[in-house]
């Protein structure tokens, strides 16, 4: 049996129809054995599906040692004439690195390499990562690819993994319009270390798959890749590249595509050892956010566009503190090209309705007039010394700070009205919306006619996308006090919205 009968074999009898690496045997045909895989608990397969386009998708896998792999993706623009010759040293030259624990040092190799060999001007994208099975480790680079994804099904959370990095190989083009020689890439490429557990599903992925379009010209998308990462995550490497290419099949009727779509997909089988999973999952958790995490700290950058990232860390609250000051200025200053919710070409890769959606509902918080309720300066009779600095805090944007001072007098504080909604603007300040609304539910509860409460409940209803809350508390406030002119001409607003976007509110 050879080697592409062997890797076959692995699919299920019903799923033998599905190539998976449809024209691939034109290339130098990656393969790890399938008992190397179970012994390690590190289970690898790809999906290559070619387009008619002159860029070629490269892929290689590398047994580095007994419990060591390391992953490679790229992309050679079609300015660049390669041979199935060319292919083959590339591969030569990245496995000449094989010694090396710094996935940034083999493509700064490939750097030198491409520079001596090709001329590009575009550059050649790749992600290559190493993986240690025997730590639950992966060191991974980007030089100017997609990031890599992490669905973790035990969170039912995708992570997106990625480090700076520019194109390798990359030409500088002299005042005569050619290229002449090649602008080094080798400070620019940086590498990262990430703790992974078991049933950890690690995907790379070309630029060619989110291109991919149906007869509408709609392109598949991030957003469609998530959906069928979070649907079929939990399943081993093989059937889940059936699973995505029976999708893109389905998506593009079986139509040829201009891009190469190719889809790695690697999962760990084995529980962590030296460590418990909680830390594993905590370190993690220190230099990582989760899709949602991450489209939540760009929706506040958005609404605060003035704010310091000391002050967006302040309030976004403690799974944005502990990561520190330069990883949130990574994420704020990455690629809109490699966000969640564009491609490449510039267009919103989301289906029209979602991303309609996400749109308009983003905008009804920006225009909510948050700043009446939030930004007020509040007393305290019988000033301490904490909560004085507790205020301090406050006025100033520490809003962590100022909560963690006044746990430490809260039980000394007479309960009233304005001191729970003085809370209530706090945890939301921390985006903590729950505690929020039990602390307006507390002021209601003193204060029936509390129209600041009120108009507190409608903003935490909208964040939860509860448009019939939100309407109904402001209507009820706006009764009570005539002068609420904003939240008068915003609740017009919103009733308008909902009005006309009856296809998606629900």
């Amino acid at each position: 049996m050879n080697g592409w009968e062997t890797r076959h074999s692995r699919i299920k009898a019903d799923a033998t129809q599905h190539d998976l690496r449809r024209a691939i045997d034109e290339c130098v045909f990656p393969y790890i054995p399938k008992a190397r895989q179970q012994r390690t608990g590190l289970l690898i397969d790809f999906l290559n599906m070619k387009g008619t386009s002159s860029e070629t998708d490269i892929i290689d896998l590398l047994m580095l040692g007994e419990n060591k792999f390391g992953v490679l993706l790229a992309n050679l623009p079609g300015t660049v004439s390669a041979t199935l010759e060319d292919i083959s040293l590339i591969k030569t030259a990245l496995r000449d690195q094989k010694t090396s624990d710094s996935s940034a040092a083999a493509l700064r190799a490939l750097d030198n390499f491409f520079s001596e060999n090709f001329q590009s001007e575009k550059g050649v994208c790749a992600f290559y990562a190493l993986l240690n099975q025997h730590e639950r480790q992966i060191n991974f680079a980007s030089a100017g690819h997609l990031a890599m994804l992490l669905y973790r099904p035990s969170e039912n959370k995708i992570y997106r993994l990625n480090t700076e990095g520019v194109p390798i190989g990359k030409a500088a083009v002299t005042a005569n319009g050619k290229a002449r020689h090649f602008n080094s890439s080798l400070p620019q490429i940086k590498s990262e270390v990430a703790d992974f557990i078991q049933n950890d599903l690690l995907i790379l992925y070309s630029e060619g798959v989110l291109k991919a379009r149906n007869t509408w010209g709609e392109s598949f998308g991030m957003q469609r890749l998530l959906q069928l990462i979070r649907k079929n995550g939990h399943l081993q490497p093989t059937p889940f590249l059936v699973e995505v290419q029976n999708t893109l099949e389905a998506f593009t009727l079986g139509e040829v595509q201009e891009f190469d779509c190719t889809v790695i997909a690697l999962k760990n089988m084995l529980p962590v050892i030296d460590k418990s999973e909680m830390d594993a999952v905590a370190s993690f958790k220190k230099k990582f956010l989760s899709i949602e995490d991450e489209e939540y700290l760009l929706q506040v950058a958005e609404k605060y566009p003035d704010a310091r990232i000391s002050e967006l860390m302040n309030l976004l609250g403690d799974r944005y503190i502990e990561l520190g000051h330069e990883a949130i200025r990574s994420y704020l200053t990455s690629p809109r090209a490699q966000s969640i919710n564009k491609i490449a070409n510039g267009k919103a890769d989301l289906p029209q309705r979602e991303n309609k959606k996400n749109n308009v509902h983003r905008q009804l918080l920006q225009e909510f007039p948050t700043r009446q309720l939030i930004f007020k300066k509040y007393e305290f009779r019988g000033n301490t010394g904490v909560i004085g600095q507790a205020l301090e805090y406050y006025q100033n944007g520490k809003y962590q700070e100022s909560l963690i001072e006044f746990m430490k007098v809260k039980k000394a504080i007479a309960e009233s009205e304005s001191v729970f909604c003085f809370f209530g603007n706090l945890y939301l300040l921390l985006n903590m919306s729950i505690k929020a609304k039990q602390e307006f539910l507390k002021a209601l509860k003193l204060n029936p006619k509390s129209t600041h409460a009120i108009c507190a409940l409608s903003y935490v209803s909208l964040l939860h996308e509860d448009y019939e809350g939100a309407i109904h508390h402001l209507a009820t406030a706006i009764r009570m006090d005539e002068n609420l002119t904003d939240y008068y001409n915003f609740l017009k607003k919103l009733v308008n919205t909902v009005n006309t976007s009856s296809e998606w509110i629900v």
